[in-house]
Formats: C-alpha cells, sequence, structure tokens
C-alpha cells in the first residue's frame, strides 16, 4: 500500500520528506478528524508538523507551481488582491516581498461624536474603543469602518479588518484599548486562543504588523492595546501549529530568572549571545525547521543550519554577501535580548510589589542592563533598554507604594498638616489627567536615564507638596479656612522648618497613595513601550527569515553550439536526501532555469548545497543523476554553472587551516598552520604557523584570483610565491573544504 499525503491525499514518492503538490511534511502524522459541533473545550495541546515551503521556478519549459505551504513570516504584509502563485513565492502567506496593502471594500460604516466625559464606543457588531481618561476626546467624531473579509491572502487564514480614525489625531499619550470579535469556526478548535491573532497596518511599512492584544475565548473577542489609530484586524488560524503561529508564540515566550539575567551576563561581557543565547536560538530555528524530534539526524540538521547562519553572518560582516544573513545573526539576538528584558522586568514589578525573593534578582537585572544598554549597545535603538525601561515603572510604582509613608497617627492629626491637604486637593488641585500628562512628559524627555527620572519624578511631587508654604497669604488663609480651622484661628498657622519639612514628606506619601490609578496607567504606558520596542525588533528578524533568494542555473555553452542539457530536470538538495520536486525543475532551450525561495524557505529545506542533473527520459527516483554540482549560498543571486566546478569568490579562503597528515587527520594546531583573510580586491593577510606554535607575524601582501580555475596565488615572505586551489569538502574525503598549494601541501579548513 502506498504512502499518502495527510493534507492533501496524493500519492507520496518513496522518501518523499514533503508532498509535491502541497508541500505538507511527509513525516508519519495522524489525519486531523472534523470536529463536530459540540459545546466549547478546554484547549488540549495537539502536536502538528509545520509544512516546508516550496520555493518557486522559473523557466520555459514547466509551468509555476503555486501549491504549497508557504514559509514563515509573521509580517503578514496581506489585504492584497495578488495570485496565489505569487503569495506562494513569497514567504508566510499573504507576505509578498515588494508588494503593498490594498485595503478591501468598506462594508460598513458607524460614526459617532463623543459627549463630554465620554471615551467610548460601540458597534453593533461587538467593536468597541476605549480611548481612556487621559486623551481629552470630548467633542471628536470617531469613525469605524468595517471592511471586506479577505480569505484569499492568507492560506488556512482569514482576515478581518477595521479602519478607525478621530478626526485628524492618529497618536494618542494615553493607551487605547480595541476590542475586536472573531469567528470561532474559523479556528483550530485544539488551541483557539494560540489560532486567534492582531496586526495593524503601518502606512511608513506598507504592511501588517503584530500588535500587542489579549484573546477572550469565551466572548470570542480580542483586545488590542495601542497609542494610536490605523486600520486594525483579527487573523483567524484553521491550525494553530502552522509556520504562521509559531513564531508568534515564541516570541511570546518568557524566560526564567536565570536564564534571562544569563543571556544580559553574555552580552555584558561580549556585545552577542553566548553559550546560553545560542542555545535559546538553536531552539527557536528547531521550531521553524519542522524538527519534531531532535534525534541525532535532526541535531545534525540543525547545527549546519547554524553553522550556515553563522558564516554567513561573519561574511556580512565583512561588508561581503547578503546583508540579510547580518541582519538575522543581529535581530536574533536583539529579540533574545529584549526577551530576557521583558521576563526580567516582570520580575522588577514582583519585586517592588514585596516579593522579597525577586529583590536581589531585580537589583542585578538593572546593574547588567545598565552596563549592556551604556557600554556596550544604543539601548534606544535595540531592545537593552527594556529592562531600564521596566525600572522606570518601577520607580512610578514605587511611589504608588507610598515609599515616604511614615507610620505615624500624627500625620492626620497636625493642624498644618490639614492644611497643605486643603490647598492641594480643594483650592489649587491638578487633576489626573493633568498629573498623568506631566508625568509623561517627564518620561518622554528623561525616559533613558532611569536615575533623571527619579530624580524628576520626586523633584515634582516635592514642588507639588510645598505649593502651600511659597503662595501669598491670602491664598494660604483660604486653604486654612477650606481646613475647617476658622472655629478657633483667625490667622494663619505658624510654621517652623521642622512642620514645614514634615508636612512635605508627608503630603508627599499621601500623593503617592492618591497618584496610584495615574501611576498604573504610567507603568502601563511604559509596559507597552517596551512590547513595542521588541515586537518592532521581531518585525525585523521576519523581514530578514522572508527575503529572497534566488539559484540562477546556466549551462556554459562554448559559442556556436547548442545546448546538450536543454529538457534536463535539475534539483538542489541536501547531499543526503530524496529528490523534492519543489526544488526541482526543468531546464529550458538554453540550458537555463532559475529557482526563487526565501531566506526561511531555503533554511527549512535543510541549507541544500548540492545541484543534480537527470537526463529527460530518466527517472529521478531510480536513476543516478548524470551530473552534480556543488555550491555556497552568501548571496542573495547564487549562480550554479553546469559542466564546471562552481565558480567560488576570493572570501572563500579567509579563514583557519591545518595540515593534513598522511592518514587524514590535521595537526590540530590551536593556532592555525594558516590563517588567511581576504582584505579587498587585491590585498590579503596571512600568517604561517609552525610546530604548533606562531612562528611568523601577519602580514599584508597582494594577491591575484582566478575564479575560473578557483586559484589564489600571492607573493609571500616566508615562502615565496604561492597558489592554492579551493576545493569543498564534497570533493575530498576530509569531510571539510581543503586547499592544496602549488608545494604539494594540504590544508583543511577549522575556522
Amino acid at each position: 500500500m502506498g504512502k499518502y499525503c495527510t493534507n492533501c491525499g496524493r500519492e507520496l514518492h518513496t522518501g518523499a520528506r514533503f508532498c509535491a503538490k502541497c508541500g505538507a511534511s511527509a513525516l508519519e502524522a495522524p489525519v486531523k478528524p472534523v470536529p463536530e459541533a459540540q459545546p466549547k473545550p478546554a484547549a488540549q495541546p495537539q502536536k502538528r508538523t509545520p509544512p516546508a515551503a516550496p520555493p518557486k521556478q522559473k523557466n520555459a519549459a514547466k509551468p509555476k507551481r503555486n501549491g504549497g505551504r508557504n514559509t514563515l513570516c509573521i509580517v503578514l504584509s496581506v489585504l492584497l488582491v495578488i495570485q496565489i502563485a505569487a503569495v506562494a513565492l513569497y514567504g508566510w502567506p499573504g507576505f509578498m516581498v515588494g508588494g503593498g496593502v490594498k485595503l478591501p471594500s468598506i462594508q460598513k460604516i458607524d460614526s459617532f461624536t463623543l459627549q463630554e466625559g465620554q471615551t467610548a464606543v460601540s458597534t453593533d457588531k461587538g467593536v468597541m474603543i476605549d480611548f481612556g481618561p487621559y486623551n481629552s476626546m470630548d467633542g471628536e467624531k470617531v469613525s469605524i469602518k468595517e471592511l471586506s473579509e479577505d480569505k484569499d491572502s492568507i492560506e488556512g487564514g482569514t482576515r478581518t479588518a477595521y479602519d478607525i480614525s478621530a478626526g485628524e489625531r492618529t497618536e494618542f499619550d494615553g493607551l487605547l484599548t480595541i476590542t475586536l470579535p472573531y469567528v470561532e469556526s474559523e479556528t483550530d478548535p485544539s488551541d483557539e486562543e494560540g489560532s486567534v491573532l492582531a496586526e495593524y497596518y503601518n502606512p511608513e511599512t506598507d504592511q501588517w504588523e503584530l500588535v500587542d492584544y489579549t484573546v477572550n475565548t469565551t466572548d470570542n473577542t480580542v483586545t488590542i492595546t495601542t497609542d494610536h489609530l490605523s486600520a486594525y484586524c483579527t487573523v483567524t488560524l484553521t491550525d494553530s501549529h502552522s509556520p504562521y503561529a509559531l513564531l508568534s508564540k515564541f516570541t511570546s515566550k518568557r524566560l526564567d530568572d536565570e536564564t534571562a539575567l544569563a543571556l544580559l551576563r553574555e552580552f555584558e561581557t561580549s556585545g552577542k549571545p553566548g553559550e546560553v543565547g545560542d542555545s535559546l536560538l538553536r531552539e527557536f530555528y528547531g521550531q521553524l525547521l519542522d524538527i519534531p524530534n531532535l534525534g541525532d539526524p535532526e541535531a545534525g540538521l540543525l547545527h549546519e543550519v547554524f553553522s550556515w547562519l553563522t558564516d554567513a553572518f561573519e561574511l556580512a560582516e565583512q561588508g561581503v554577501g547578503n546583508k540579510y544573513f547580518s541582519s538575522l545573526w543581529e535581530k536574533g539576538g536583539y529579540m533574545l535580548l529584549g526577551l530576557s528584558a521583558l521576563s526580567l522586568g516582570d520580575t522588577m514589578i514582583d519585586a517592588y510589589k514585596g516579593n522579597e525573593s525577586a529583590e536581589t534578582v531585580a537589583a542585578e537585572a538593572y546593574k547588567l542592563s545598565y552596563n549592556v544598554g551604556v557600554a556596550v549597545l544604543d539601548y534606544k535603538k535595540v531592545t537593552t533598554g527594556m529592562v531600564q525601561l521596566s525600572m522606570l515603572g518601577v520607580i512610578a510604582l514605587d511611589y504608588s507604594l507610598n515609599k515616604f509613608m511614615v507610620a505615624a497617627d500624627q500625620t492626620y492629626k497636625d493642624a498644618l498638616f490639614n492644611v497643605v491637604i486643603a490647598y492641594n486637593e480643594k483650592i489649587h488641585p491638578w487633576t489626573e489627567a493633568e498629573w498623568y500628562d506631566r508625568i509623561m512628559g517627564l518620561y518622554r524627555t528623561r525616559g533613558n536615564n532611569p536615575e533623571k527620572f527619579n530624580a524628576a519624578l520626586r523633584g515634582i511631587m516635592e514642588n507639588y507638596s510645598s505649593r502651600y508654604f511659597y503662595d501669598n497669604p491670602e491664598e494660604q488663609l483660604v486653604a486654612t479656612n477650606e481646613a475647617g480651622l476658622h472655629a478657633y484661628t483667625t490667622g494663619l498657622l505658624p510654621e517652623t522648618d521642622a512642620a514645614r519639612e514634615y508636612c512635605i514628606e508627608q503630603y508627599m506619601a499621601r500623593l503617592g497613595e492618591r497618584l496610584q490609578p495615574v501611576l498604573d496607567n504610567v507603568i502601563k504606558k511604559i509596559n507597552y513601550d517596551n512590547r513595542k520596542t521588541y515586537s518592532a525588533n521581531a518585525t525585523e528578524l521576519r523581514q530578514a527569515l522572508n527575503a529572497p533568494l534566488e539559484f540562477e542555473i546556466i549551462e556554459g555553452i562554448p559559442d556556436g553550439e547548442k545546448s546538450k542539457y536543454a529538457g534536463c530536470t535539475v534539483d538542489i538538495r541536501r547531499p543526503d536526501a530524496q529528490i523534492d520536486k519543489n526544488w526541482a525543475t526543468v531546464l529550458d532551450k538554453d540550458g537555463r532555469a532559475t529557482i526563487d525561495a526565501t531566506i526561511l524557505g531555503y533554511m527549512q529545506a535543510g541549507i541544500p548545497t548540492q545541484l543534480r542533473l537527470w537526463n529527460k527520459d530518466d527517472d529521478e527516483f531510480e536513476d543516478e543523476p548524470l551530473l552534480t554540482e556543488t555550491f555556497q549560498v552568501t548571496e542573495k543571486l547564487t549562480t550554479i554553472v553546469l559542466g564546471q566546478k562552481n565558480q567560488i569568490e576570493a572570501q572563500w579562503f579567509t579563514g583557519g587551516w591545518n595540515r593534513v597528515y598522511s592518514d587524514n587527520t590535521d595537526t590540530g594546531n590551536a593556532e592555525f598552520d594558516l590563517f588567511l583573510e581576504i582584505l579587498d580586491d587585491t590585498n590579503c593577510s596571512y600568517r604561517f604557523n609552525y610546530g604548533g606554535s606562531p612562528t611568523t607575524q601577519y602580514r599584508t601582501t597582494t594577491y591575484s584570483f582566478d575564479s575560473a580555475k578557483r586559484t589564489l596565488e600571492m607573493d609571500t615572505w616566508d615562502m615565496g610565491n604561492i597558489v592554492l586551489t579551493a576545493y569543498s569538502k564534497d570533493e575530498g574525503e576530509y569531510g571539510k573544504d581543503f586547499i592544496r598549494s602549488n608545494f604539494f601541501e594540504v590544508f583543511v579548513r577549522v575556522k
């Protein structure tokens, strides 16, 4: 009995890892039953294997494939009226590189004019907007446009969008909450909460991006927290374990304190992830690579992907290769840093709410974040500042928890203190909105320095508490009468320095208590900014994962001759993998073809480094290939020339190399027998070592590089004129890339 795809039912070829029709994984998995109508169950975890993304082939002999799972990207830049074939090409459902967002048609418009004191509006469809107490919405006109449902641009998903506006205002000082309904039947019954997302349209990037949201499965609503208006939407998915959803879940996870602190220590030491960070990144990429169980083969695959990312990043840092490779590594580190910051921020709040066990963690977290933010990175640019921003919230919370309260019954019995209370709360009070505006002003101007924020907040509270003592006698008398002291005095209460200081200090404590609602909203705004900063970095990571790659296959045809490979089948794969029709195509009459993919699609395919070619009438599953080529991916465009060794760049020679013994083992020299670094198009640096220790210094010389012969020739001080020839690991028995010198020495790559 043959094996069939559990997703679409098509028969699978023996050994196939993915379905050639729909792209779903061919690993053994139970067929997903159609749920019967029943009361809403409690969500139970259910493992599923996310499908790999097929690339797109372009050639004259074979039509484009538009079936198949799309690769990952959480930046769903959709509401596009586009062809499914184009969507299938570029990664995540609904995301197309270079495309934009076209809003669908308007189905209904609800308009409101907010009355005095009114802060919330709602529609009969269940859409609600609450502008909160700090945005002065009296008289504002609010419009909610319900847009047509979009089921085309997200495979297995539905987007329901609403364009929300409030006159000319788009940005707000206080936070808004937007509640949107979703249809339960459009979600995954095994994990309803995990199959509902919320996004907003970002006009600056012309894309849909994730927002800060929570899902209420009881009411079937999504509540969004934001500080601006735009088009907002819900996205419901029939599969909560699709690649689409996995990255969202990863970026929302929290770390334990020990792991979060260890990450900060690594960044403090070196400015990049170390052992702990690498482990988390491996877990992250393991989720994206369709690896349900991490056995030896899967661990090997993950190691190759991670090694490729490391090498590609190092090349990109040298100005060679694809900039997105560098961005992948950099943003991956920033994502970890942000994850650490958000997790530790929660611990800091716990510490200041009286959790003594969290105090030590909070203190070290603040110290480490300060060192990382100031000494290593620009924390305003990346997420290192989120722990410091959390510290701002802690400071605000500290005041609201009566940091300055003195346990003394005399506080509310003192006559002068009662006068100060009357002055500040009856005669010349500030409203909660005024306090919120002033504290947010401190946050805007001093948000990059918690110490200055703390000093300024204390200063503004102290000045407010002491106003009575600096006002004119007439106003002081009004406050005295308001305090009810006119029955036994006809003038002002006598002041002493001690009494004045006592009243100011005690009123600051009282003020902190009275400001609890305001400071609570300040904390919410600071934490919202934390999550927004983190989300921006996660979005950049997704964009890097979704960046396009192109494989151009060319037959080297001498002038005046015809192609000898026209009509032949070629595929791109890992050396140990079966043919995958999604990565196979047919050469046109000129012996050419192009395969398009994304960086993540290439990673999900296992970092293919081999091209194979079969004659027209050969069976790709039974016959040996006529031709095999190896290649490396370091640029957006990888050109593979048929019939000759694949050309390389001079940068291939950069690295550490050790000599090979007769038994094919290398010298094990930790200092390298030869170290090369290509500096530019004509200059390189090198150093030879003998006997396991450096015997020569680094020297710079000129070189000439022949890409066709794959040779590097340079004039050295140590060895005279040297010619090095490059070989890939598939061309020898060493299991590594190697070079041969014109002195008949073999060096294997060790770095």
